[in-house]
């Protein structure tokens, strides 16, 4: 019989470490497929990401605490998605927050 999960990839985030990627920044890579993952990130309170670009689109929905992106401020349910080409020049949080976002994996 065909393994009918073949190209699928499943993850299970009340099963996963959160796994430090920065200083105030934690990662649960939950699944990926075709260059793409969905993680939870989770940013400590006074978070303030660094200028950067999008060179592929990438979307995020916001779980918990309060997220200020390019000027608006996003609480639980709030979500964005930035096109590739952009430039993300407002990324922080003064409450700290988790989210969940959809993006390009960079290849290694």
């Amino acid at each position: 019989m065909a393994d009918i999960t073949t190209g699928w990839t499943f993850g299970e985030a009340s099963e996963m470490d959160w796994s430090n990627v920065g200083p105030g920044v934690d990662l649960k890579m939950l699944a990926g497929a075709d260059e793409r993952g969905i993680a939870l990130f989770k940013f400590a309170p006074g978070y303030e990401g660094t200028v950067h670009e999008h060179v592929e689109a990438e979307f995020s929905y916001i779980l918990e605490g309060e997220l200020i992106s390019m000027g608006v401020t996003m609480k639980p349910g709030g979500a964005y998605a930035a096109a590739g080409g952009t430039t993300h020049d407002e990324f922080r949080t003064d409450t700290g927050c988790t989210l969940v976002s959809v993006f390009a994996v960079p290849s290694s």
